[in-house]
């Protein structure tokens, strides 16, 4: 499977608000779309701070101060890759994963990936 293929089928998998078109088309329009044959990546600007509901939601955009931290909505494939598409470093990175926000410092996250995934 693609890793747009791998990250679609999460939606098939798990119960989500949105289908896997609806939080693309959210990612066109407020954040980023990144597909290659290596990786899958939707992710968007957050204020680190920000409520969680804020933070998780791809529509939400009005933040009470700048950006500081990559929000990774999805993602399948080899991240260290995908952190090589960043247009700008963030001090952090922000996930999902049970249903539950992590937080990390994009050094901390860099070095988790790069250590996993080599490019």
């Amino acid at each position: 499977m693609t890793p747009i293929e791998v990250a679609a089928a999460v939606y098939d998998r798990e119960p989500c608000v949105r289908t896997f078109s609806e939080d693309l088309h959210a990612h066109y329009d407020h954040g980023y779309v990144f597909s290659t044959p290596d990786y899958f990546l939707m992710a968007r600007k957050v204020y680190r701070y920000a409520q969680p509901h804020q933070i998780l939601n791809p529509y939400f955009n009005l933040w009470e101060s700048p950006p500081n931290c990559w929000h990774v909505y999805l993602y399948a494939g080899n991240m260290s890759a995908a952190f090589k598409c960043a247009d700008v470093q963030l001090s952090f990175v922000s996930f999902e994963k049970r249903n539950r926000l992590k937080v990390y410092t994009w050094a901390d996250i860099h070095k988790r990936t790069a250590r996993f995934f080599r490019s």
